[in-house]
């Protein structure tokens, strides 16, 4: 018989919140804890238990607050760049997650009204709260309003030897480990017969501990291919706040250039800056940009080295009709599009450019601006941007005179593994990360950004390098194990060896398959789940009728 509702266990419920916000946060903010989440979601299906069993109202707030909990933990550094910004985005993260469970509770209603047998209702239940979560993170990672640090496979990026799997499934396919392991720990501790105990617990440990073990071969028995080359690494650290304005671009230049000198032989193949590490070049025609042209005469002194360089570029079109979405009017027919651009050269040529395309909603990208045109005066007075930058539409392998080809994620586009194995599928034998990592501060943000450039190593097994103005720079072997870092907060020049690669991955030729299979599968369930809705709510009314009728 259920509780009264005014005696439900109020310190537990909260205690129980607090449990799954500490586990699944502590992955993200100290080392080697990724196995911690396999179990982090225990707690809230207790919670669920518990919010079910004793009728509580006003329940969704337990769970929300249980994933604002969770938002706040790992990603309160966001408030070091915009306070308004880190507010939405946080509230706004924890409110979809707590959607998620809104609708798992929903449909498990609707599974119990149909399903008899508690085990299986349970089960049923839980089999669509997984699908539910992987198809949002799917989806997430499509949409412009886009922030999906928080993916749940993401908790094992410092804990990479238990995910060497990652080359097959992606991140996504993490985050369907962690539920599918949280699922299965919980129907053990919630069996009521040996044969639902014995099934949870022999599927339980085979689900644990069979991929550690694969994956720890994969580990031990991969080798990388055989091509060897030198990369300077620069880390100019550059207060982002005070970059434009403050110093001339020709004095930054200067220390750009004394910086990679210090590193420069004869073997260097690339030297790699940060984003936007100077600004307004015209991408059709940047001989006319000066910083350009100095970088181009120090490369003369540098014969076979390519330069990255990041850049903010632009691009001017002559039409009376917007040429883009993202285009700014600049006077009668003139229209200016802005990129943060990252560019391939050397002394004699511009060999390719790709323009960042994962772009930060409200610093970078009004989300929807062309149905809601209000968003960008409305971000504009919580400190947010006033106009979008230009995109493309998918990632792109960026030649150099070597023969090589780099794929380059800027900034957060690293946090994008669909999205940015395009690039290997182009060709690419080695992945860049070039970011400007200061805005957050001494924080975690930092680390956990470098980190998921791990994860992007072994999805790829491409060497990755990342060049931060600063935070952390370093190079990523393609088993996500690093070579090298840099310190927090210091001007300096890393030199080392990077293998090409140009092998792909089943990752690389297929891309999210699990999160494209749960998107389908939740659209399915969906209309079954409102099928079952429906009916028993006709079922309801018709009985009532024919009650009310047999009273007459």
């Amino acid at each position: 018989m259920a509780s009264s509702p005014d005696k439900y266990p109020k310190g537990g419920l909260w205690l129980l919140a607090a449990g799954f916000a500490l586990l699944m946060s502590l992955p993200f903010l100290v080392p080697h804890l990724g196995f911690l989440s396999l179990v982090a979601f225990v707690p809230l299906f207790f919670l669920d238990e518990l919010l079910r069993v004793h009728k509580v109202r006003h329940a969704f707030w337990y769970y929300f607050c249980a994933f604002l909990a969770f938002n706040i933990a790992t990603t309160f550094w966001i408030w070091f760049v915009s306070g308004p910004g880190a507010i939405a985005a946080i509230i706004l993260n924890a409110l979809q997650m707590a959607a998620v469970f809104a609708i798992y509770r929903w449909g498990a209603k609707v599974i119990r009204r149909h399903e008899k047998r508690p085990f299986a209702a349970r089960l049923e239940s839980l089999l669509l709260f997984i699908v539910t979560w992987l198809a949002w993170e799917h989806v997430y990672f499509e949409i412009e309003l886009s922030w999906p640090w928080l993916c749940l496979g993401n908790a094992f990026a410092t804990s990479t030897r238990l995910v060497q799997w990652y080359e097959v499934t992606g991140a996504v396919g993490g985050s369907a480990w962690i539920l599918l392991c949280n699922m299965l720990v919980f129907l053990v501790l919630t069996s009521t017969t040996q044969m639902q105990r014995r099934w949870s617990t022999v599927s339980a440990t085979l689900l644990v501990f069979v991929p550690v073990l694969c994956s720890e071969i994969r580990y031990a028995t991969y080798q990388e291919s055989d091509d060897p080359f030198e990369v300077v690494v620069v880390q100019p650290n550059i207060d982002p706040f005070h970059k434009y304005g403050v110093e001339p671009q020709s004095g930054l230049d200067y220390r750009l250039v004394q910086l990679m000198e210090k590193e420069m032989t004869p073997d260097t193949r690339y030297v790699i800056t940060p984003e936007t590490f100077t600004y307004n070049i015209d991408i059709d025609h940047p001989e006319t940009n000066p910083s350009y042209m100095r970088y181009r005469a120090f490369l003369a002194g540098h014969p076979g080295t390519n330069m990255l360089l990041g850049a903010l570029t632009y691009r001017r079109f002559e039409t009376k009709a917007k040429p883009s979405r993202s285009a700014r009017p600049q006077g009668e027919g003139q229209w200016v599009d802005v990129y943060n651009t990252a560019m391939v050269l050397d002394a004699q040529n511009l060999y390719g450019s790709y323009v960042k395309s994962k772009l930060v909603p409200g610093v970078e990208i009004i989300p929807y601006e062309y149905v809601f045109p209000f968003l960008g005066r409305l971000i504009q007075k919580f400190g947010g941007s006033s106009s979008s930058y230009g995109t493309q539409d998918e990632m792109d392998a960026l030649p150099g005179g070597d023969g090589r080809k780099v794929g380059v994620m800027i900034c957060y586009e690293s946090v994008y593994g669909d999205w940015s194995r395009v690039a290997t599928r182009k060709g690419a034998n080695f992945l860049a990360v070039i970011t400007n990592d200061g805005w957050w501060g001494d924080t975690p943000g930092y680390h956990q950004h470098f980190n998921f450039a791990r994860l992007r190593a072994i999805e790829n097994r491409r060497d990755v390098v990342q060049a931060a103005n600063t935070g952390t720079s370093g190079l990523i072997d393609q088993k996500g194990d690093v070579h090298a870092t840099t310190g927090w907060w210091v001007e300096t020049t890393l030199r080392g060896t990077v293998n090409g690669n140009d092998t792909l991955t089943p990752f690389v030729k297929h891309g999210d398959l699990t999160g494209r299979i749960a998107s389908y599968a939740f659209l399915a369930l969906l209309v079954m789940l409102l099928v079952l809705s429906f009916a028993g709510a006709s079922g309801k009314r018709s009985g009532r009728g024919k009650s009310a009728a047999g009273n007459a």
